[in-house]
C-alpha cells in the first residue's frame, strides 16, 4: 500500500513538544473529522478546569485544519 506525502509539524509548549503528522491530501470531511476529535481532546484534557490547555488544543485542531489546506 502506497502512503500520501506528509505534512509535520512540531509545537513546542512548556510540558513538551507536540507533533502533528497528517497524510497531505486529508479531504474537506477528514478535515472536519479532524477537527472535531482535536476539540473533543481538549475538552477532555480541559475537563480539570485548565482552560488555557483547552485553548491551545482548539488552536491545535484550527493549525490542523489550515496545515491540511
Amino acid at each position: 500500500m502506497a502512503y500520501a506525502p506528509e505534512t509535520r509539524q512540531t509545537i513546542k509548549l512548556d510540558e513538551g513538544d507536540v507533533t502533528i503528522l497528517l497524510p497531505a491530501d486529508l479531504s474537506p470531511k477528514s478535515i472536519g473529522i479532524l477537527q472535531i476529535r482535536l476539540e473533543m481532546l481538549a475538552a477532555g484534557l480541559g475537563s480539570g478546569g485548565n482552560e488555557n490547555e483547552q485553548s491551545r488544543l482548539r488552536g491545535l485542531a484550527g493549525l490542523a485544519g489550515y496545515l491540511a489546506n
